[in-house]
């Protein structure tokens, strides 16, 4: 409806038609009538009756601008907006007029009846007064007994009920699939049983250490010990540093005092002094039992003699560790296999819940020179070497869904006509991973198994149902073939004591057993 507002000024000379013809012209419009301010004008209710239904027949929202009491009164009573001024409508709000303007006296005290209502009430009265008392009362005992009748035959179609429990065959069934994920593939093949395979990269590092394995060989050790020097004479005895001692048994091993040392005088007075294995005896050649060294060479060995009163021990052959090239291989594989960990579960935490890293695709992809990092060299004296390593490590990913999608469309194809399956009794079980034909490439088995249903079409089961005896209904559901025959069907029927399925479909309830 238009906002804007039509303003029809009235003139005293101005009929009920002539306004309503003015109104057919402006539909679906505002549209205020003017009173004139002197002279009576459309002073009967019925006029304004006239120009209300012309209003409301053309969707024109009606509204009037008066002073005359009658009019204002009239328009009260019809629900007509009256205002005493035009800029006084475009204030106040307007009402919205009645569709029923002719009400029931009590519905508007105050208000006279007109002699064209009084005329139509009289009219109603004196055709009641023509109908004769036994025509309404036989009039209303047929409509008792066809409402009877009605509700009756409701009541015999409606309230009869049946219960039948239905078992359908089932077998199970079972397909295996060989299935290659390929990180080139963006799509799901069904035919072809080909899944995409997302790669995953992750840049990870680590420290690891081990004991160095390689021996570098020192010079050997002289063997050391204490003689005990005694003089044979009366007179003092020196000896020199680098006296030379010897064994007698055998091969004699030769040693050296390391320094001077003098005998006091005196037959029988002796002197300690420390000896090592000369060059040529070091090792543990040098060590000797005591009492073994009792030889001196040189004219020192008329004027003392020697014995070791204690073993003489410390020679031998001795090592260091060093890095061996072995090590650092070694090193190097269980840093990669650790670099491969971390990043595994860097990997996986990053991944949705029906994804699933592939490890056998888990490799070092990068490794620089700059990356790598060890604490000594080969060859370097230390008994522990280090590593530090950085790498890009990549691995395979797949979403087990696709793979759950290819076997079960090929466990669909190996279906029968009229089976279907079961969505609760689906089984998926994946084999181990293989490497594919070329890099990218991972191939895998994968078995489905499911129990499968003989389709049963409900609707026109019921429909074939509906109002048979309940024999022929027991002998219809034992011939169906969709039904299991070694589990019967059990049919009830409500309320009971009947004989007879109820005739409409819908009251037939079937229920088919879920699967053990």
């Amino acid at each position: 409806m238009s906002s804007e507002t039509e303003h029809i000024h009235l003139e005293a000379a101005d009929s009920v038609v002539a306004v309503r013809e003015r109104l057919a012209r402006l539909r679906g419009r505002r549209v205020l009538l003017v009173w004139p301010a002197n002279g009576a004008l459309f002073r009967r209710k019925l006029d304004l009756v006239l120009i209300q239904r012309e209003a409301y027949r053309r969707a024109i929202q009606l509204a009037l601008v008066s002073q005359d009491n009658a009019v204002i009164a009239q328009a009260a009573e019809l629900n007509i907006s009256c205002f005493p001024s035009i800029a006084a409508s475009e204030n106040e709000r307007w009402k919205r007029g009645r569709q029923k303007v002719f009400l029931p006296r009590y519905h508007r005290p105050g208000a006279d009846l007109q002699p064209e209502d009084l005329a139509l009430i009289a009219a109603r009265l004196e055709g009641r007064k023509r109908h004769s008392p036994w025509r309404a009362a036989v009039e209303r005992l047929v409509v008792l007994a066809l409402l009877i009748a009605v509700v009756g035959g409701a009541c015999y179609v409606v309230l009869p009920s049946a219960q039948v429990e239905l078992s359908l065959k089932r077998q199970d069934v079972s397909a295996v699939v060989d299935i290659v994920a390929d990180s080139k593939t963006e799509a799901v093949n069904l035919e072809l049983g080909v899944i995409p395979a997302h790669i995953l990269r992750e840049t990870v590092e680590t420290t690891a250490s081990i004991p160095t394995s390689g021996n570098f060989w020192l010079d050997s050790v002289s063997s050391a010990g204490v003689v005990t020097f005694t003089n044979l004479g009366e007179t003092r005895v020196s000896i020199a540093a680098g006296t030379i001692l010897a064994t007698s048994a055998g091969e004699p091993i030769l040693f050296e005092t390391v320094a001077a040392a003098v005998v006091p005088a005196g037959s029988g007075r002796s002197v300690e002094a420390t000896v090592e294995a000369r060059e040529g005896f070091r090792g543990s050649i040098g060590n000797v039992k005591a009492g073994m060294i009792n030889t001196i060479f040189g004219a020192l060995a008329e004027r003392v003699s020697v014995i070791n009163l204690a073993p003489v021990a410390g020679g031998g052959a001795r090592s260091v560790k060093v890095v061996d090239a072995a090590d650092a291989d070694r090193l190097r594989a269980s840093v990669r296999l650790q670099l491969q960990s971390l990043a595994f579960e860097s990997m996986r935490a990053k991944l949705s819940e029906n994804q699933v890293i592939i490890i056998e695709s888990i490799q070092v992809e990068e490794e620089r020179k700059e990356w790598t990092r060890f604490s000594a060299d080969i060859g370097t004296m230390t008994s522990e070497l280090t590593l530090t390593m950085r790498a890009v490590v990549s691995a395979l990913a797949v979403d087990e869904r696709y793979g759950r999608q290819v076997a079960l469309e090929r466990l669909r194809a190996n279906l029968a006509p009229g089976q279907e399956l079961l969505a609760n009794s689906l089984q998926y079980k994946r084999g181990p991973f293989a490497p594919g034909r070329r890099a990218g490439q991972i191939r895998f088995t994968a078995e489905s198994s499911a129990t499968v249903a003989a389709a049963l079409d409900i609707d026109s089961l019921r429909n074939r149902l509906a109002g048979l005896s309940l024999d022929e209904a027991k002998d219809l559901l034992a011939k169906s073939p969709e039904l299991s025959a070694s589990e019967p069907t059990r049919l009830k029927l409500y309320p009971q004591g009947l004989d007879r399925m109820p005739s409409l479909p819908v009251r037939i309830d079937l229920r088919v057993k879920s699967s053990a």
